[in-house]
C-alpha cells in the first residue's frame, strides 16, 4: 500500500526548504554586489534576513525529522509520484547549496578585505590622536616662577 500523507508533507517540506535556499542564495548574491559597490547601509537587515532563512532552514530540517522517525516504515512505501518529486527537490537543493560555497567564500574574502581596511584606518587615526595629545597643553598644576620670595 502506498502511503500518500507522508509523502505529500515531506515534498511541502522540501519545496519550502528549496525556496529558503534560493531565498539564501539570492541574499548572499545581494550582500556581495552591496559590498563591491561600497553599500553597506543595508548589510545589517541583510544578515538578519539570512540568518532568519537559516533558521527557518533549521526549523524544515528538525520537522522532517520528525516525520521520518515517526513514519520510518512508510518512506518505503511512497508512491512513485511523490518519489519522483522528493528526488527532484533533493537535486535542486543540492545544486544550489553547490553553488553557496563559492559566492559565501568570495563574500567572506570581501569582509575580511574591507575589516582589515577599517582597522588600518582606525590605527591610523590612533596614531594621529596620539600626535595632536601631545601638543595638547594640561597641566595640573599652575606654573611657577623660581625667583619669587617665600
Amino acid at each position: 500500500m502506498q502511503d500518500i500523507s507522508t509523502g505529500k508533507e515531506i515534498c511541502i517540506f522540501l519545496e519550502k526548504k528549496l525556496s529558503l535556499f534560493k531565498k539564501y542564495l539570492s541574499i548572499t548574491e545581494n550582500m556581495k554586489e552591496s559590498l563591491s559597490n561600497n553599500e553597506r547601509g543595508n548589510l545589517g537587515s541583510l544578515v538578519s534576513e539570512r540568518q532568519n532563512c537559516i533558521n527557518k532552514i533549521d526549523k524544515i530540517n528538525l520537522s522532517m525529522k520528525k516525520i521520518t522517525k515517526l513514519s520510518s516504515e512508510k518512506l518505503y512505501t511512497v508512491s512513485d509520484k511523490f518519489a519522483w518529486l522528493i528526488e527532484c527537490y533533493f537535486k535542486g537543493i543540492r545544486n544550489i547549496m553547490e553553488t553557496i560555497p563559492p559566492v559565501d567564500r568570495e563574500l567572506m574574502a570581501m569582509v575580511r578585505e574591507e575589516a582589515d581596511s577599517i582597522k588600518t584606518e582606525l590605527l591610523n587615526m590612533r596614531n594621529v590622536r596620539q600626535a595632536a595629545q601631545g601638543y595638547k597643553n594640561e597641566r595640573l598644576c599652575p606654573p611657577r616662577f623660581l625667583d619669587m620670595k617665600r
